[in-house]
């Protein structure tokens, strides 16, 4: 009877710990990949790097010119502007 008993622990501890690392194994996927190497474009106002699918694009003076932000874009407009 006792030999059942510890039969039957060690039965449901393994199905635990096979359960376990399957769980953990088969796992929610990831929201977003990490980068696989995406091209950084310069803001030409701060230097800050920025990937080119999160930089604000701006044709100026018929060359492209890329931005970190909106308001990096605009403060680069004014300072044109005074020149």
């Amino acid at each position: 009877m006792m030999l059942k008993i510890n039969l039957g622990v060690i039965l449901i501890y393994l199905f635990y710990r096979l359960v376990r690392t399957w769980k953990r194994v088969g796992g929610p996927i990831k929201a977003e990949p990490p980068a696989t190497g995406e091209d950084l474009v310069e803001d030409p106002l701060c230097h800050t790097y920025v990937p080119v699918t999160h930089a604000r694009r701006v044709e100026i003076d018929g060359k492209t010119v890329y931005f970190c932000s909106e308001k990096c874009l605009e403060r680069y407009k004014l300072d044109k502007k005074q020149q």
